[in-house]
């Protein structure tokens, strides 16, 4: 392990929600380090091909981004919907596929 933490979530209208360890409202994942002198926005992964899905992502997160980041892992179906039942987000976030 490199140090990085790793987030659980869903993907949202083309922002992360993380759901585990730190459930909170959505961020944006840059490949940028914290200490590099450039913007977030410079590198920002873009999310278009995970929408709806459940990621597990690595990175550090803080002011709204989680830098350094990496999707390591994405659901498919059947497990995003299991992700869904358990953090009691049908309501919230919608329904896989709508």
């Amino acid at each position: 392990m490199n140090g990085n933490d790793e987030f659980l979530g869903i993907v949202q209208l083309g922002t992360f929600q993380p759901l585990a360890p730190a459930p909170g409202g959505g961020v944006r994942l840059t490949t940028i380090d914290m200490m590099v002198a450039q913007s977030p926005e410079s590198a920002e992964i873009d999310l278009t091909k995970y929408e709806g899905s459940a990621i597990m992502v690595r990175g550090h997160l803080s002011g709204g981004w989680i830098y350094s980041a990496e999707v390591i892992e994405q659901a498919g179906p059947i497990l995003t919907a299991v992700v869904r039942q358990v953090f009691g987000l049908e309501k919230q976030l919608g329904n896989v596929g709508e």
